[in-house]
């Protein structure tokens, strides 16, 4: 009862008042995995140290070549406490590894270190473990100094989104370099509103200078303070974990980075601030906290003192209002806009249609249409901005850009300076009409769910961002399953699910459509987050779907029955038509369908050889070959089916119908490769590439990228093309040793049969060019008043009865 009345915190109040009743056994298990937490914390834009390799168990110990690590890294068992087992490598010398210590460590004893971690000697559950190898990072001189050779780190203590206490542990000599408290390293209290650092804690008793003859550290400002309880209190929000401590550190190049996080924190964080943890706790149960940024402003409001910027901070930075006029600059002339000032934002965006109108998104150099990014210049306040902005619609009579934090270092807000007023929502175009039904606005439920579908790009954040890396690799010794990195989510998931569950519908047809779309946005969203996740395949079946049994033996016996080696000489003989070439061919199919907006553009980095983007472009890739066959193809596949339904999706009276109804990917792949078996004369038996995704989703499924691979070249498919098949169904996981897949690419093969059933039935080919729609939906359609017929048709198409 003492501990209670002083407000102190010990360990059996730890775990009875916070530890049990906030962070479930899922969660600790998760906290517990150093490699899953990293994995899934770095997709949702926390900063964390690079991932080398991991070595699962002896096999791939024996297997694992140790040159193809850096000269500087760290290796450290996944399940790992206390700091115990980590081997922090500062350079390689004379066959030996030379730690940050200076203390020299042979192959022979890495290897067997390793054995040891494999055992679980150094686990927190005393079980198998993994090993892996990470970046090293290289402390900020400015809190680096103080440190005896190690890694310094800063310990924030988080709850109910509140950071509630902080300390600095800074390695000593006695410690060897690491930063726990119990091998002897200092833990230095921090100011939590100030970010100064105040006592010193050594051995669990308060001292002056700090050992090693560092001196002094009172008084020395953290660098990055802010961004640090950010992350720590969004680290909170994304786990789950209520009650936690994240420990982060600050590289001299890249600045905040996460180490790990801790469900059972110690508890010296107290004495190093002379401060009780369960009196700060108790302060802030029952306050409601809403986002990170809130809980940063209640802890510095309860837990320090508040105190005034400098005028050294503010000196020289313009005043800014909540919206502000913007001037675009470009080549030849400029416009303005009116920009929302939105610091929850980080990248700036800037509306599609304003882009379009004004050219912005013909200058191939500037915009990325895969990533929906165009680099621009303009002005705010007379400074000139140069930056990379995103491209969306933004449902906004008044504002066509929002300017994100990261293009307002210079300048301070003031939220009084101009009062933001309630936004009208956008006028419909006069071709379609605004439809209620029973106090429902469908057209408004239409912008808000393409809006949300339109920002979660989810091709470009199931790409992986280091594939040449890993190809290369892989190609020359396909012994090691491929470790791949996918970009930092460019959406708030949390944010968009909200904005989805505002969003009501009644059972109309049209209500039926929107509903159906509503859920896949929302699988959508959470297979994002399930990235490297158990989960991921599961979420991802429900998507697209997985093959069937039966469908397995269809293709593996019509695949057995094509010389696929034979296939591939003679197309490599006939591919001898340029990029150019299929450019003006391309142009020429445009011009016979009155497409004249539509441009063709040739780019480097496309993985595809031709791929129709948005806003109107058709993208060849530069270095790409192609057969007579393959063009004429390709024009029948993304003109005359994915293009011409797009189009005619343009004259509904919903967006949805351009943009796609929920499943509308099988019907529209289905319809594409049925047109190109019947114009092309290519029957789909001898289609290998549609049954080899088949075949690669059902070994990935139960099995590793490899075996995957090794499945491919066993059917007669070339390296680089069973390494093409196995990236795409092994797209969502880092670490493709694991068992899983990303199903997408079934729909080809499902939707061709589906597509080839409804024809042998009866059904007309040209209801699908309605727009972009699920076959199965053609009878809800017909009760959508407004809708109208496919105005443009392929030639082969407009007679045929």
């Amino acid at each position: 009862m003492i501990f209670s009345t002083k407000g102190i915190l010990g360990i059996n109040a730890r775990n009875l008042l916070y530890i049990r009743p906030y962070n479930e056994n899922k969660a600790i298990r998760f906290a517990d995995d150093k490699i899953k937490t990293k994995q899934f914390l770095a997709a949702r834009d926390i900063p964390v140290p690079k991932l080398y390799g991991i070595i699962h168990d002896n096999a791939e110990l024996e297997k694992f070549d140790f040159n193809s690590l850096p000269n500087q890294f760290a290796l450290k068992p996944n399940k790992g406490f206390g700091g115990e087992g980590i081997i922090p490598v500062a350079e390689k010398k004379n066959n030996y590894l030379v730690s940050v210590s200076g203390k020299r460590y042979s192959k022979h004893y890495i290897k067997n270190h390793i054995r040891d971690i494999l055992d679980g000697q150094y686990s927190i559950t005393n079980m198998a473990d993994y090993a892996f190898f990470e970046q090293l990072i290289v402390s900020d001189e400015r809190i680096g100094k103080y440190s005896y050779a190690g890694l310094p780190d800063i310990r924030i203590v988080v709850h109910n989104l509140i950071p509630v206490m902080a300390m600095l542990r800074l390695p000593t000599k006695e410690s060897q370099g690491k930063a726990n408290l119990h091998q002897g390293a200092v833990g230095v209290g921090i100011d939590i509103a100030k970010g100064e650092c105040t006592h010193i804690a050594y051995k669990n008793r308060i001292i002056e200078e700090l050992p090693d003859g560092l001196g002094r550290i009172a008084g020395t400002k953290i660098p990055f303070w802010d961004d640090l309880l950010t992350i720590a209190s969004r680290i909170q929000l994304i786990t789950n974990l209520g009650y936690m401590a994240a420990d982060l550190c600050i590289d001299k190049n890249i600045g905040p980075v996460l180490l790990e996080i801790n469900a059972r924190a110690g508890l010296g964080v107290q004495i190093a601030n002379l401060a009780p943890l369960r009196k700060r706790l108790q302060r802030i149960e029952g306050v409601k906290v809403t986002t990170p940024q809130k809980g940063v402003r209640i802890a510095k409001d309860m837990f320090g003192h508040s105190v005034e910027k400098e005028i050294a901070q503010i000196s020289g930075k313009e005043i800014i209002g909540t919206e502000e006029k913007v001037e675009i600059i470009q080549k030849k002339d400029t416009f303005r806009v009116l920009a929302k000032v939105d610091t929850t934002k980080r990248i700036s965006i800037l509306d599609e249609e304003l882009a379009a109108k004004y050219g912005l998104l013909d200058n191939e150099k500037n915009y990325d249409d895969e990533k929906s990014t165009l680099k621009i210049k303009f002005t705010l306040k007379n400074r000139r901005i140069q930056t990379v902005v995103d491209i969306e619609k933004i449902i906004s009579d008044k504002h066509k850009m929002i300017l994100g934090s990261r293009d307002l270092q210079d300048f301070l807000i003031d939220t009084s300076a101009k009062e933001p007023k309630t936004e009208k929502r956008p006028v419909s175009q006069p071709a379609k009409q605004v439809i209620f039904n029973n106090r429902i606005n469908f057209s408004e439920i239409d912008k808000q769910l393409m809006n949300i579908d339109n920002k979660i790009k989810l091709l470009f954040h199931i790409r992986p961002v280091n594939i040449a890396a890993e190809q290369e690799k892989f190609l020359k010794n396909p012994v090691k399953n491929p470790q791949f990195e996918y970009p930092k989510l460019k959406f708030d998931p949390l944010e968009l699910v909200d904005s989805l569950n505002k969003i009501q519908m009644d059972d109309s047809p049209l209500g039926e459509i929107f509903a159906a779309k509503k859920r896949e946005i929302a699988l959508k969203i959470k297979l994002l987050e399930s990235i490297n996740e158990t989960d991921f395949s599961e979420t991802s079946i429900q998507l697209f779907g997985k093959p069937t049994a039966e469908e397995i033996e269809n293709c593996e016996m019509l695949i057995g029955k094509i010389d696929i080696k034979r296939e591939n000489r003679r197309n490599e003989n006939e591919e001898n038509l340029d990029a150019e070439y299929a450019r003006e061919k391309f142009e020429k199919a445009f011009a016979k369908y009155n497409l004249n907006h539509w441009k063709v553009g040739i780019k480097e980095d496309l993985v595809s050889n031709c791929v129709a983007g948005k806003n109107n472009r058709l993208f060849v890739k530069k270095s790409a070959k192609f057969t007579k066959e393959r063009i004429e193809a390709l024009i029948v596949h993304e003109i005359e089916t994915h293009i011409l339904t797009a189009e005619n999706g343009k004259m509904q009276p919903y967006e949805i119908f351009n943009r796609g109804l929920a499943n509308y990917l099988k019907t529209q792949e289905g319809l594409a490769v049925y047109n190109v078996e019947q114009q092309q004369n290519a029957p789909f038996e001898k289609n290998h590439k549609a049954m080899a995704h088949v075949l690669a989703i059902d070994m990935a499924l139960k099995g590793t990228f490899i075996e995957v691979f090794d499945k491919l070249l066993n059917l007669n498919f070339s390296k680089e093309q069973a390494f093409r098949s196995a990236l795409k169904s092994k797209r969502g996981f880092m670490d493709t040793g694991r068992k899983g897949a990303f199903t997408k690419d079934y729909i080809y093969y499902y939707g061709y049969h589906e597509i080839k059933s409804f024809a042998q039935k009866g059904g007309d080919l040209k209801k699908l060019y309605i727009g972009k729609l699920d076959v199965a939906d053609l009878d809800k359609i017909k009760g959508i008043p407004g809708i109208i017929e496919p105005k443009i048709l392929p030639t082969w198409l407009r007679n045929l009865k």
